[in-house]
This record gives C-alpha cells, sequence and structure tokens, in this order.
C-alpha cells in the first residue's frame, strides 16, 4: 500500500476549479488498489469545501500547510496561532501596507477596504462571504493558523525578518507569500501521517506544481511535479509528468505502476 498526496490548485484542479476526468479516474484506481489517498494543501479547512473535490473520496485532508491533519474524519494536529503573535503578526503586515489574510478552520479574516485592492481578494470576498470576519477590531474572535499575504510592489523583506523567528515564508513570485508558523510544512503533516499509520516515508509519493510544495516534495519517497508546475518546484522532483490536462496525474500513476 503506498500513501499519495496531492496538493489541490495546478494539481488536482485549474483556475477554474475543473478536476480532469482522467485525474477522478486515477484517484479511483488508487483506492481500489489498496493505496490511500489525501488532500495536502496551503488552503486552511475553511477553503477546502468543494463537494465534487471532497467526493473523490480523500482517506484524509492536511490543511494549511501542514498546520491542521484530519484522518478518516477526525482532526489530530492543529497548530493554532497564539494570540499575541497574531496581534503583532497584523501590526507587522499592516504597517507595511501589506493585505492580509488570516486562515483558520471555520473563518477568513480579512478587511475589505485593504484586500479589496488585490483581483485575487476582491475574488475572495465575492467567492468567500459567507465565511469572512474582518480583522480589525475582531481579536476575540481569531482563530487561524496561518496567514496569506499580497506583496506585490511591497516591502516584504523587512517584514520577513522582523517575524523570522515566528514564521517560515514561502514566496510565490511577486504576487503573493504565505506566512507559515514554525516547525510546519506539508513535509511535517505526511511525516505525522506515516507515524499515526506506521508507514515509512520511502513509500509515499507526492504530487504538486509551486513553491509550498517543496518541502513534501523532497520529503517523500517520490516528489512528482505536473508539467504545469513552477520551474523552483520542478527543481526538487523525482520525476516531472504532463501538464493538468494532459492526464499528468493518471500518466505518473501509470509510470510507477500504481494503477
Amino acid at each position: 500500500m503506498a500513501l499519495m498526496f496531492f496538493d489541490i490548485d495546478g494539481t488536482l484542479w485549474d483556475r477554474k476549479n475543473v478536476i480532469p476526468e482522467s485525474t477522478k479516474k486515477a484517484l479511483r484506481l488508487l483506492k481500489q488498489n489498496g493505496h490511500q489517498i489525501f488532500l495536502c494543501s496551503g488552503r486552511t479547512r475553511v477553503f477546502i469545501r468543494d463537494e465534487e473535490l471532497l467526493a473523490q473520496g480523500f482517506d484524509g485532508i492536511l490543511s494549511g500547510c501542514g498546520t491542521c491533519i484530519d484522518y478518516e474524519g477526525e482532526e489530530i494536529f492543529y497548530k493554532k496561532l497564539d494570540p499575541e503573535l497574531m496581534e503583532r503578526s497584523v501590526e507587522a503586515f499592516y504597517e507595511a501596507d501589506i493585505p492580509a489574510l488570516m486562515e483558520g478552520r471555520d473563518w477568513l479574516y480579512m478587511d475589505e477596504d485593504l484586500i479589496s485592492r488585490d483581483e485575487y481578494g476582491k475574488y475572495l470576498m465575492q467567492t468567500m462571504k459567507e465565511h469572512i470576519q474582518p480583522i480589525r477590531g475582531n481579536q476575540k474572535n481569531w482563530e487561524a493558523s496561518k496567514f496569506s499575504l499580497v506583496i506585490r510592489n511591497r516591502d516584504y523583506e523587512t517584514v520577513m525578518k522582523k517575524l523570522q523567528d515566528d514564521f517560515d515564508f514561502l514566496v510565490h513570485g511577486t504576487v503573493v507569500m504565505e506566512a507559515v508558523p514554525k516547525g510546519c510544512s506539508k513535509a511535517t503533516a505526511i511525516a505525522a501521517v506515516c507515524e499515526k499509520l506506521g508507514a515509512d516515508r520511502r513509500g509515499t509519493f507526492a504530487f504538486g506544481d509551486s513553491a509550498n510544495d517543496l518541502a513534501m516534495l523532497d520529503f517523500a519517497g517520490t516528489g512528482i511535479v505536473m508539467g504545469n508546475g513552477s520551474d523552483i518546484a520542478k527543481a526538487h522532483a523525482d520525476y516531472i509528468t504532463d501538464d493538468i490536462h494532459a492526464d499528468g496525474i493518471y500518466r505518473a500513476c501509470r509510470h510507477f505502476g500504481l494503477i
């Protein structure tokens, strides 16, 4: 039995949240062959609600860049940010005029006047409005495990230095950066699942496409990067498969004799 870990965005589905039929087939065959399949996403749990995605039969969900682990419907790990750290972080981000998205299990926190200056922020305000609370003046309700930040044309490097003892920063080009608490990553989440199941990490496979997948690609027994993945992700790959819409996941699973 292999343990299979899949990033979501750019790996399982595209920018329009379309899952290729070949990917659905591959996931179904993996299950039939006795393998266990897991979501392993930078998204926190509140983001992972799509019914079609969840209907694919995942055995567990590793979310928030390793800050939350659910296995067979049970939460087995959660790294909640300390309130003092959240306050200090928000202050640092806002001093640098960096729009912040605070991500939790059940809620997203953002201030519309700042986040809506970015197209992605506008998209979130529209699509996730039922799950959004403000950051300012709402400290008593904060519950989060990581941040995402809009860094375009902003001095984010100074903020990184200020908070370097608290977070690992995952920079996605010149637009977005994730702040993940020290000691958490997709790799630590995979390690925790392996420990729970008594599995050897050498028998694990990780599929990804971007900067927040590097840790899991390096940790897994086999790190597979999509053909549409970033150059930095490909540099960490054991195997580069085809694009998401060129049957990339299906072809990789066939290549390794998993289906």
